[in-house]
């Protein structure tokens, strides 16, 4: 037993010396490892609130947003081409600047007067996000440039999770800004220790600007109503460092812009569904420039409103995204324009139209191009077809229009304005300010007339062969109503008589065009004795036969007397 005891011992003694041996050979955990896993995480992002600070390396499994699938990035192993070159690459937080050639073959470092030059050999491990929107790369051991490949990533679209099963695809304006890692890192937490497990989550803001109209997206107008229109879009992230940052609006030729009108705003969500906004100061062009929308032939401005950012401009927008500015997400521009006469050109009688936002950050060469959402907006047209009781078409009538039966009775009608060329610039109703205006013109429709000479204006009077330019819709959106109009008869065709009363008109029934076509049947009238008809003239004659025989009978009693 005792020789047992002795044996055993002698076995500790030996495991202790051995183990104790075998850890002064292991690596210390300040000594970098030999390799690591660089774990790149794809999001997405409506605006910038839902970025988040800056990622530390460490996996994060807090983040909600929806992932991205087939997103290619493409990730560069770095090594200095010159032996005066830093091993580790200057960073971008202490003012480096970075600029890749052409091929991606090399990478200028620019930093405090001095530039350095690194090769970049492209990783076997680059490629695209799977669905859970994850790109892992194994065994690198050094430092990386990452970039987002949009142009390796059209094909298919990304998308993210639809919310019930599938997927929408995504369209990503711009990519990220590349940015260079080290693999591993440094534990950003046990700073005497390494990061073999590197994750990154380079979110992408959703580039997605809409247009409205006084936050609709289609509605119903007259020619001559005003339209307020607002642009918004999400303030990205590092709008203080982009070149360039314009809302431009190439307005349909149907819409006149009013002048003084635009204005620049920030937004962000009011919690119940709308939005919270704050104009943004201006003082002497100070934050943003506009340039009028025009029109002119010639001018090259093609009837473009712009609204561009200064310098002191992105910075305020980089200001109001902060806590103490307000925590403010989106950025957009507001202003009104006017429906002139050329909407009654368009198809259907719609005006559609979108706007733009323009930009250049850095990270493309030329400006980029992002389109908001389209509005539509029309006006209709109310026909007469005016036809006898056996269905032939009659001409010679003339009606009147209104929106109410008790105007209709009243005989107070829709009038018109009129530019210098004859068209029509402005439905007055009744009670319009204008309405008694000697610029308000009764408008008058000649159902079926085509001589020039009897259509236009004559004598003050306005007459066309239908009532165009209309608003066929009350609300918006979902929301529309049709309208109802009421016209009246005010001259039959010879020997027809005059309607008895108003006729309704409902664009309940217009076509696809905005166009509401009304068939008013008129009848003869009865026919009475003519003047001079045989009848007068058998009154005549008895007349004359008693007078003949009264006289017969008078003469010869004088002539006895």
């Amino acid at each position: 037993m005792k020789k047992l005891s002795k044996v055993l011992a002698v076995v500790a003694l030996l495991f202790t010396t051995f183990g104790s041996g075998l850890s002064a050979f292991a690596d210390h955990d300040a000594i970098q490892p030999t390799s690591g896993d660089l774990t790149i995480h794809k999001h997405w992002a409506e605006d910038n609130s839902q970025i988040g600070s800056e990622g530390n390396g460490l996996e994060d499994n807090t983040i909600t947003n929806p992932p991205v699938k087939d997103v290619q990035f493409n990730v560069y192993k770095l090594t200095p081409k010159a032996t005066t070159d830093p091993t580790v690459p200057p960073s971008e937080k202490d003012g480096a600047v970075y600029t890749t050639n052409g091929a991606k073959t090399e990478l200028s470092v620019a930093y405090n007067g001095n530039t350095y030059t690194y090769t970049m050999a492209l990783e076997a491990g680059s490629g695209k996000t799977d669905a859970n929107g994850i790109l892992k790369l194994t065994g690198l051991k050094g430092f990386y440039y990452v970039e987002e490949d949009l142009a390796n990533s059209a094909s298919p679209k990304p998308t993210i999770p639809d919310g019930s099963g599938g997927t929408e695809e995504v369209t990503i304006a711009s990519p990220i800004k590349p940015f260079v890692i080290s693999v591993p890192m440094t534990h950003p937490t046990d700073l005497d220790k390494w990061n073999t497990d590197v994750h990154v989550y380079p979110k992408n803001q959703g580039q997605t600007p809409t247009k409205d109209m006084d936050g609709a997206s289609s509605n119903s107008v007259n020619i001559g109503d005003e339209i307020g229109y607002n642009i918004k879009v999400n303030i990205p992230s590092d709008i203080e460092d982009y070149a360039v940052y314009k809302i431009n609006d190439k307005l349909d030729s149907a819409l006149t812009y009013k002048t003084n009108t635009a204005k620049a705003y920030v937004y962000k969500d009011n919690g119940s569904g709308g939005w919270t906004k704050s104009e943004i100061p201006n003082p002497g062009n100070a934050n943003y420039t506009v340039t009028d929308a025009d029109p002119t032939t010639g001018t090259g401005n093609e009837n473009t409103l712009t609204v561009e950012f200064t310098p002191a401009g992105l910075d305020e927008l980089q200001t109001y995204m902060t806590t103490t500015g307000g925590s403010y997400t989106h950025v957009g521009i507001e202003f009104t324009t006017t429906v002139n006469e050329n909407v009654v050109s368009k198809p259907n009688y719609t005006i559609v139209n979108k706007g733009e936002i323009e930009f250049n950050n850095g990270l493309t060469t030329g400006n980029e191009k992002v389109p908001t959402t389209e509005t539509e907006t029309n006006v209709g047209r109310v026909t007469i077809d005016k036809k006898d009781q056996k269905g032939n078409a009659l001409t010679g009538a003339e009606f009147q229009i209104t929106g109410t039966v008790a105007n209709a009775k009243a005989g107070r009608f829709i009038k018109v304005k009129l530019d210098l060329s004859g068209k029509i610039i402005a439905i007055i109703r009744p009670g319009h300010d204008d309405y008694d205006a000697a610029t308000s013109i009764e408008w008058i429709v000649r159902p079926g007339e085509t001589d020039p000479a009897k259509l236009g204006l004559i004598n003050g009077k306005f007459y066309a062969t239908s009532f165009e330019g209309l608003k066929t819709h009350s609300g918006v959106d979902d929301a529309k109503t049709p309208n109802k109009y009421y016209v009246v008869e005010t001259l039959a065709p010879d020997g027809y008589n005059l309607l008895d009363g108003p006729v309704e008109v409902d664009f309940t029934n217009e076509n696809a065009a905005h166009v509401v076509t009304k068939e008013v049947i008129n009848s003869k009238g009865f026919k009475l004795p003519a003047t001079g008809g045989m009848g007068l003239i058998l009154l005549t004659i008895a007349g004359i036969v008693l007078i003949g025989l009264a006289v017969m009978v008078i003469l010869p009693k004088k002539r006895q007397a």
